[in-house]
């Protein structure tokens, strides 16, 4: 009786509210963010409560939490397990397409028209704006997705993103050979990359189309437009169509790939659409929508989502 008691005189509200703002801030310091990146995350969470949904905190944090602290796993050693994949590819050789050459000749299709206004500043901006918006992008919606206490938003951002579009790339990255666009025409590296040898930078340098850089930050748009707030929306608008241009302006990738990556995202988008409703009406267990839905003060259709 007494350790009952003393489970519930807790704030165990409180205490998820700490343990989230410090996974949040684990997730940032294994990604290496810079003071731009908490910024703006910090920006797109101004208008978070108008995409709440009403559930009650404690109920949320009982699932929100080990979901985000299961993303923050699988991010940490995912960066890992892709090189080796990529490195895979590029000892087995398994590319029967080569398409450096075909690209190439397809006019304005090196993306170089995005350079005319080239600056130094610009330059220093395109790069962190490529650099991290691999992840950024990403990890902001789920971010933010969690402070609307959505488990349905988490699992859309997530699975929309490298959890869906990682394994259904790779036949991709593994049957067509395309070098980036710098790499091909040699020009510098925009990006200023130093690699250990030839091979490493051969492994870094291939896997272009599509784009995932395009295909990750257009599918976030497509999902952040969904949302209600205005701020989120311009913010994630206009950060994940810089990511895109960004893949141009540094002579990354080819605008066919750019095009690719967006028919890639809109195609994942609906895939991870269609699976949540399945998840949701055939497998999700009725325990879990019956003890989820008692904090709900929301339609039925709601709470079945």
């Amino acid at each position: 009786m007494k350790l009952n008691e003393l489970v519930k005189s807790q704030d165990w509200t409180m205490f998820g509210i700490i343990a989230s703002i410090y996974l949040v801030w684990r997730i940032g310091v294994v990604g290496n963010w810079s003071k731009e990146c908490w910024i703006l995350l910090l920006i797109c969470l101004l208008g978070v409560r108008k995409d709440q949904v009403d559930v009650d905190w404690k109920r949320f944090f009982l699932f929100g939490i080990p979901l985000l602290g299961v993303f923050y796993y699988f991010y940490g050693s995912g960066n890992g397990f892709w090189w080796k994949i990529a490195n895979w590819m590029f000892e087995n050789n398994r590319h029967p397409w080569h398409w450096d050459e075909y690209m190439n000749a397809i006019p304005l299709n090196t993306g170089g028209w995005a350079r005319w206004i080239a600056t130094p500043s610009l330059d220093k901006a395109m790069v962190w704006i490529y650099n991290y918006g691999f992840v950024l992008s990403l990890w902001i919606c789920i971010v933010r997705s969690f402070w609307t206490r959505s488990i349905k938003k988490m699992l859309s951002y997530a699975l929309s993103g490298h959890m869906l579009q990682f394994p259904l790339i790779l036949p991709f990255y593994n049957l067509i050979l395309l070098h980036e666009v710098w790499y091909v025409n040699k020009q510098p590296d925009l990006l200023n990359r130093v690699f250990a040898d030839q091979n490493s930078l051969l492994v870094a340098v291939m896997n272009c189309f599509p784009s995932m850089h395009t295909s990750i930050s257009f599918a976030m748009l497509l999902l952040a437009l969904r949302e209600k707030d205005r701020i989120f929306k311009t913010m994630m608008v206009t950060y994940c169509a810089a990511i895109i241009f960004s893949t141009l302006y540094l002579q990354i990738h080819w605008l066919i790939d750019v095009f690719a990556g967006m028919l890639f995202a809109y195609g994942t988008v609906k895939l991870s659409d269609f699976l949540i409703r399945l998840g949701s009406t055939r497998v999700l267990p009725a325990r879990f929508k019956k003890y989820y839905g008692n904090g709900l003060q929301t339609t039925s259709n709601e709470v079945s989502i």
